[in-house]
């Protein structure tokens, strides 16, 4: 459901017929941000008294992550009483889970085990929600939310970690609760909140009454509630459109929802996101407080999308049930592609934004976006080929690098169905999901109950194992032997469909194996295999014949995928150097994205005099021509050069850059790990002739997740006119493993030069100083070394109540506030200070967030026996890293 890093903890499942029943009186205690249950359940033939206890899993500290990334509030379950249908106490321990995809850490007193044989048992249970600013679980000033288990459910026989569907009916104790509204799915009878069929787990959300109000709507076969923060009317309005032609779309290909009534709740948390459950989604606050930032009604498609997807879920992976851990595309890309194709419903096309939107910013500021959906995905498709991932659509979550597991399960599964509506066309493949939703709502199946399905309804097996079971990246191609054009699908069985363009006419077949086609070459046109992008195709520029190249010079050439074509542009650039000088380039460049780009053209090179004191004086200006290359093989190195040569004037200037970084499946206490690149390497040369020239070189190393340390360095050696100097800058920042507030972090710093060239205030502003000319500017902003320690004296976040738009250009959210003691040695001097740090969260269009810091220190040097004040826009390093984390 969410498409986030996010664990989603259910474990293996199964069809069942018969399911325990629960009956919950439910007591809500904002004050204490937790919830009191009596519940009562009764067992069905077959069912053991085990319990498994959702919250508890999250309820401990992870040992592979650093408390920078974690927050001291956590969920539990206290299980309070135990008793049967008479109120007598029973025999009950509290175990740990066994869980081959949980860590152990997690596992610890996560399941009741009673000791009964009776088939009513009555436990009273008080679990709590997080005390943060989170998305799910979470209490957070006017809003308590929890989807799945807050209350103890039924372990499964087979040991693993699933949400049964079961039916359930919840009494909501109103005593003392003056200032919340329940919001709660299923049927209002005699006091209960009823199931409508059996729910896979009760969501509960309370929203502040004079905080939140309710939009009610009939649709044709629902009512919707869209629960939304008073001034958002118009956002809920918008929503409420959005969910209506979903719901229409999906009842239509699937058929009508047991339920009667859907809520929408705006959840607070930045993002644009959603998270579905039974009866209800929540809808990230990034669509509504900034979704019109800057230019309103830009994002409604990718609004509509993802309003879609999570409405899916009601019929895919909540009403048919799946493992959310061994199985989870049978969840996701079923929702991912039932929203993918309510976009062509609705839109005629699968836009990313709304990128008609008659204003003179949409085209600069969607300029570098994917066109369409289909475009986005396929960047998470071509990824996989680039970072050398090759995991089956089926694969657990524990096969995965978790960072991966959604471009598996979401993108490269939804590709897979559609391959599957290549084959049996869409409207007999939505008729075959429909008939798929009838046999096994509220049920579980397997993935082999999946296949069999697929199998028992025409589709061959090998085709159902090439899709969903084959791990090889998937590269059909188009080659020319023998007079005859072949269509090679890589020794796969993937539906794949062809389009042949000749003189006469345009051919379409969809085929399931390789193919040769006969005919005489100057009849063709074009050749495009897959030209919807509807298989996990991982290269597409071998799809078509001839090859596609684009050009923005021109037009009508100019919107294919750089994922099919290779292009040629005409690309300007300019580059500010410093005061004194500035290049502008302009160059016809040849790329294929995103491994080269060659290019040739033209640049220019003003240059002022030193000793200029007019903005109009006459400016010296070299030009010539310009050469331009990138290669990027894998996304571990990446190398840039470029070579501007002025004949006439005797001026060259060569630059060359190198990153280099090691990848690295990383540990950090999930199902699987992920896989980064934290130790990289760079360096590079600036060469103007043999007498003027600059080398550098470096390194970065973050273990933020694992130890909280960060490191990095730098070498640089200049020669200019034959005067040699050199720099070494080194620095380091590390966070205590505890959520203390007090003393939790530090960072170092150092660098030495054989010359004064460094700035020991590193961009701090003076703004008081008695005498003129600025006696700490003079003494400390060229210095030959320094050495610093600072020290994060105390630290605190301050939630905003509401995100607030400044203009409509931004939004301001959480501040947070650090108290720093600093000290610098330089130069034989010393320097004390103090720093506070005000850092507000800044969010922009599709909530992008920037943390912007502004420092305001105070210095004092013992050896000139002065004190001052500086202004910044930038703090020290570990100061920095929180804010951009927290």
């Amino acid at each position: 459901m969410k498409k986030v890093l996010l664990i989603i903890m259910v474990i293996l499942s199964f069809v069942i017929v018969f399911s325990a029943k629960y009956t919950i009186d439910l007591t809500f205690l904002p004050d204490e941000a937790a919830v009191w249950g009596n519940m009562t359940v009764e067992l069905e033939n077959g069912e053991k008294p085990q319990f498994i206890l959702y919250p508890n899993l999250d309820s401990k500290d992870n040992p592979y992550l650093n408390a920078l990334f974690e927050s001291n509030s956590k969920t539990k379950m206290e299980i309070l009483t135990v008793t049967d249908e008479k109120n007598e106490p029973l025999d009950y321990t509290i175990g740990d889970y066994n869980s081959k995809y949980l860590r152990k850490y997690q596992l610890k007193n996560s399941v009741l085990l009673v000791k009964t044989d009776k088939r009513k048992i009555h436990i009273k249970f008080k679990t709590y929600f997080v005390k943060m600013n989170g998305a799910d679980n979470v209490a957070y000033q006017d809003i308590f939310i929890w989807r799945f288990g807050w209350y103890p459910m039924i372990l499964p026989e087979n040991g693993g970690y699933v949400l049964k569907a079961h039916n359930i009916k919840v009494r909501f104790n109103s005593i003392n609760n003056k200032d919340y509204i329940p919001v709660f799915s299923g049927k209002y009878i005699d006091g209960y909140y009823v199931s409508e069929g059996k729910f896979r787990s009760f969501p509960i959300v309370f929203v502040k009454k004079n905080v939140y109000n309710e939009l009610k709507l009939k649709a044709r076969d629902y009512e919707i509630s869209i629960w939304y923060k008073k001034g958002q009317e118009q956002r809920a309005a918008v929503m409420a459109t959005h969910v209506i032609k979903a719901l229409e779309i999906h009842t239509e290909n699937y058929g009508k929802l047991k339920y009667s009534h859907i809520n929408v709740v705006q959840d607070p948390y930045p993002g644009m996101y959603g998270m579905a459950a039974d009866g209800m989604f929540l809808l990230g606050d990034g669509f509504f407080t900034t979704a019109d930032l800057l230019l309103p009604g830009l994002t409604e498609p990718l609004t509509f999308y993802v309003v879609s997807h999570e409405l899916a879920h009601l019929w895919f992976g909540i009403g048919v049930g799946v493992d959310f851990f061994d199985n989870n595309f049978m969840s996701e890309a079923f929702a991912d592609y039932s929203a993918h194709i309510s976009m062509f419903e609705k839109y005629d096309n699968d836009p990313l934004m709304n990128f008609y939107l008659p204003d003179f910013l949409t085209e600069s500021l969607v300029k570098n976006m994917p066109k369409t959906f289909s475009e986005m995905d396929q960047k998470s498709i071509f990824y996989l080929e680039y970072f050398d991932i090759e995991n089956a659509v089926s694969d657990n979550i524990d096969e995965i690098p978790y960072n991966f597991a959604s471009s598996i399960y979401y993108i490269k599964g939804k590709r897979a169905l559609f391959s599957l509506e290549e084959l049996l066309t869409r409207k007999k493949f939505t008729e075959l999901l429909a008939k798929y939703y009838k046999q096994y709502n509220e049920k579980d199946p397997s993935e082999e109950e999946f296949y069999e399905f697929l199998i028992k309804n025409g589709v061959k097996k090998e085709i159902v194992y090439d899709l969903f079971e084959s791990k090889e990246n998937f590269d059909p191609s188009i080659k020319y032997q023998d007079n005859h054009f072949v269509i090679d699908l890589d020794n796969k069985h993937v539906p794949v469909r062809v389009q042949v363009i000749t003189k006469e006419a345009t051919i379409d077949f969809v085929t399931t194996d390789s193919t040769v086609l006969k005919y005489d070459i100057s009849n063709i046109k074009r050749i495009d295999i897959d030209p919807d992008m509807h298989t996990f195709d991982v290269n597409r520029r071998n799809n078509h014949y001839p090859v596609i190249i684009k050009s923005n010079l021109i037009p009508e050439n100019s919107n294919y995928s750089d994922y099919d074509s290779y292009s040629i542009n005409f690309e300007t650039d300019y580059e500010p150097i410093n005061i004194l000088e500035s290049k502008s380039t302009a160059y016809l460049a040849f790329e294929a994205y995103p491994y080269y780009s060659l290019g040739v053209g033209y640049f220019s090179l003003m240059k002022k005099p030193k000793d200029f004191y007019s903005w109009f004086d006459k400016k010296l200006i070299y030009e010539g021509i310009y050469f331009i290359g990138k290669y990027n093989p894998s996304p571990w190195l990446s190398l840039s050069s470029d070579f501007s040569f002025d004949y006439i004037n005797k001026f060259q200037e060569f630059n060359v850059d190198l990153l280099f970084a090691l990848s690295q499946k990383l540990d950090i206490g999930l199902p699987s790990k992920i896989l980064t690149g934290n130790k990289a390497f760079y360096g590079g040369l600036k060469l103007f002739d043999l007498e003027n020239y600059y080398v550098y070189t470096g390194f970065e190393v973050s273990e933020l997740f694992n130890s909280g340390l960060y490191t990095n360095g730098s070498y640089y050696f200049m020669n200019e006119d034959n005067e040699y100097n050199y720099g070494i800058i080194g620095n380091a920042a590390y966070f205590f493993d505890n959520y203390s507030k007090f003393f939790n972090s530090f960072s170092i710093e150092a660098a030495y030069s054989n010359a004064e060239m460094f700035n020991a205030l590193n961009g701090r502003e003076v703004i008081f100083d008695e005498e003129f000319p600025n006696t700490f500017t003079f003494e400390f902003s060229k210095v030959k070394y320094y050495y610093g320690l600072d020290v994060e004296l105390f630290h605190q976040t301050f939630y905003a109540e509401n995100r607030l738009n400044v203009y409509n250009l931004f939004s301001l959210g959480n501040v947070n506030i650090s108290l720093n003691a600093l000290y610098k040695y330089t130069d034989e001097k010393n320097l004390l200070g103090t720093s506070i740090v005000l850092s507000p969260k800044l969010y922009f269009l599709t909530d992008s967030m920037i943390p912007l810091n502004f420092e305001f220190a105070g210095f004092y040097s013992p050896e000139l026996n002065k004190y001052n004040l500086t202004l910044s826009l930038t703090t020290t390093l570990n100061v920095a890293i929180r804010n951009l984390i927290q």
